[in-house]
């Protein structure tokens, strides 16, 4: 069946007779096609038995149609009704049928979908290096770090107004804790998810093994050779840790994990020994240091006196006092390559502080790297390496764009089949496009 049929001759306007509505699911659902995602889909979910409507395609559909704000499956009639646009579009029933067909066919139809949706990011990364001569690179603050594929992993609560399966009452709220990785070069790209229960833990070890795992074999083979992984606090634990250094000791291979470091009594006494010119200046998104006007400053508020200007921020390494201070190797239950560092800022206004951060007014935060020492350019500096693990808040875009197009719009039986694979399929069609990828040719 020729899937892309109805896209033959088509032409796309914004004037003249017959506009329609939805007019901008065309270029997503030719993205799907173009990337061989609907056909993929069509041979994942091949049946010997006859069909109108190729399952492949209603699939494809079914990911337009959420990108396009759909919250129930009923919303999918917008296509149906847009014939004349469209072409043949599956019913509202074919669709149902379509999800419990998936459903019945267990994990082998699970990894079917799954290696449909692989093979076209291969693709749709191949068109992307191809016409930029590689994948775009990692931000840091005013440099590009080129070269690297960069996975950010972290959880984030979606909301359930009835009783969902494995909805349960959280810290938020009562829903579901999803899990996701996503990836930064392509603009948060989602590589993998998983959609657990509403009481999952936050730091969960094995949850977070599971998820680096199914993100690493996402991506396209010729861009895991240099992998950089990074994780907020609340999700960094002893096993995530061993295992990325596992996965860093591959001969072949190269990866760079941050991940956030809790701050413990131990941590506590060793900042309290670092003498004040061990802390250097932070730097911001631009690549410049992180200060603020004086309150007594000049009236010239393009000055360049030193009295007039407070840094707001600053880093320092921890390492050498955790493994060699008075208290012994406090960390020789740790890999022997991870470094600690620590980063201090003015806290904003109404911040609730430790009574340990109060005592001198200042918030740190700390996390956990592998990043070799004797790094020499921009990217072993310690301004740098903090920029490196505080971009990991971009993944929070990831996030608010998944909400948007869909994700928490559960169905009550998502968790119990395979179908929960059509949040991978949703990643694959809509990120790829919301994110700003070229589209592919």
């Amino acid at each position: 069946m020729q899937v892309t049929g109805w896209s033959r001759g088509l032409e796309v306007s914004g004037g003249g007779q017959g506009v329609v509505s939805h007019a901008g699911l065309v270029l997503l659902r030719q993205l799907a096609d173009k990337t061989g995602l609907t056909g993929g889909l069509s041979r994942a979910l091949a049946t010997p038995r006859f069909l109108v409507h190729d399952r492949g395609r209603v699939t494809a559909d079914l990911a337009c149609a959420i990108a396009d704000g759909a919250r129930v499956i009923s919303d999918f009639r917008v296509m149906t009704d847009q014939q004349k646009l469209f072409g043949p579009v599956a019913s509202v029933p074919t669709a149902w049928r379509t999800l419990k067909e998936i459903a019945r066919g267990g994990t082998r139809a699970d990894r079917r979908v799954t290696a449909a949706v692989a093979t076209a990011r291969r693709l749709a990364w191949a068109q992307v290096a191809a016409r930029h001569g590689a994948l775009p690179g990692v931000r840091l603050a005013d440099r590009t770090l080129a070269g690297v594929t960069c996975i950010r992993l972290d959880a984030t609560v979606t909301f359930a107004h009835s009783d969902k399966e494995l909805a349960e009452a959280n810290f938020k709220g009562y829903g579901h804790h999803p899990l996701l990785a996503v990836c930064d070069n392509t603009g948060g790209e989602p590589l993998a998810w998983m959609l657990r229960r509403g009481s999952a833990g936050s730091n969960t070890a094995a949850d977070h093994l599971q998820l680096l795992d199914a993100a690493i074999a996402a991506i396209p083979p010729g861009f895991r050779r240099k992998l950089m992984v990074t994780c907020d606090g609340a999700g960094a634990s002893h096993a995530l840790v061993k295992r990325l250094d596992e996965l860093a000791a591959r001969r072949g291979y190269e990866l760079t994990y941050s991940v956030g470091w809790a701050l413990a009594e131990r941590e506590r006494t060793a900042l309290q020994l670092v003498p004040g010119q061990a802390w250097q200046a932070a730097i911001d998104g631009r690549g410049e240091v992180r200060e603020r006007r004086a309150d007594d400053a000049c009236a010239n508020l393009s000055c360049a006196h030193r009295a007039c200007w407070i840094e707001e921020a600053h880093v320092t390494e921890l390492t050498g006092l955790l493994r060699c201070g008075p208290g012994g190797d406090q960390l020789r239950a740790w890999p022997a390559t991870m470094r600690v560092f620590a980063r201090r800022e003015r806290p904003h206004p109404g911040a609730q502080l430790t009574l340990f951060e109060a005592g001198d007014g200042w918030r740190y935060s700390l996390w956990a790297t592998n990043r070799p020492a004797d790094t020499r350019g921009w990217l072993g500096q310690a301004a740098y390496i903090d920029v490196a693990h505080r971009v990991q808040a971009r993944v929070e875009d990831a996030i608010r764009t998944g909400k948007d197009a869909g994700l928490g719009h559960f169905p009550s039986f998502i968790f119990s089949s395979p179908v929960v694979d059509l949040s991978d399929l949703r990643v694959c069609v809509v990120d790829t496009v919301v994110h700003g990828l070229p589209a592919v040719a």
